[in-house]
């Protein structure tokens, strides 16, 4: 009886495991040619000579931390350009500071106000504002980015 109930629950947990996901890795130049098509997009953060592109969430705990360790440190903003693209986690419902963001006057001090500061900045999405995030989420799922932060290290010719 034993053998019958273990044999059961293991064809049970077989046809019921579920198949790891894997995630797509596009070739390195096709990554930079989408890339390059969103730059103007960008916030950038930094003037250094090795270009990284990252996607974040304002309201993502994981990328506020990221944006603070890099925006408080020196060396990392005279050695790396950043460029942050602005990739809304579903669950965060961060929309609305995205468009904040996006439509304020200065949008790097604005980026560093909500995510550095935590202060909370929403605005309506506009017309404009919606086709630049349409843009970036559009690269995003061609890259499969399925995390944020989300970094991209641009090599040297």
């Amino acid at each position: 009886m034993k053998i019958l109930v273990f044999a059961l629950l293991l064809i049970v947990s077989i046809v019921h495991a579920e198949q790891k996901k894997t995630h797509l890795q596009l070739p390195y130049t096709k990554a930079m040619a989408l890339l390059e098509g969103i730059r103007q997009d960008a916030i950038v953060l930094g003037e250094g000579s090795t270009d990284v592109y990252v996607f974040v969430d304002p309201l993502c705990p994981h990328s506020r931390k990221f944006i603070r360790m890099v925006s408080q440190n020196a060396q990392m903003l005279s050695k790396y350009r950043y460029y942050i693209y602005l990739y809304s986690i579903p669950r965060l419902n961060s929309e609305r500071t995205v468009s904040a963001i996006f439509s304020s006057e200065r949008p790097a001090e604005t980026l560093l106000k909500v995510m550095v500061g935590q202060e909370p900045h929403e605005a309506d999405v506009t017309g404009p504002t919606q086709k630049r995030v349409d843009e970036i989420a559009a690269v995003a799922r061609e890259m499969d980015v399925y995390k944020r932060p989300y970094l991209i290290v641009a090599l040297r010719p």
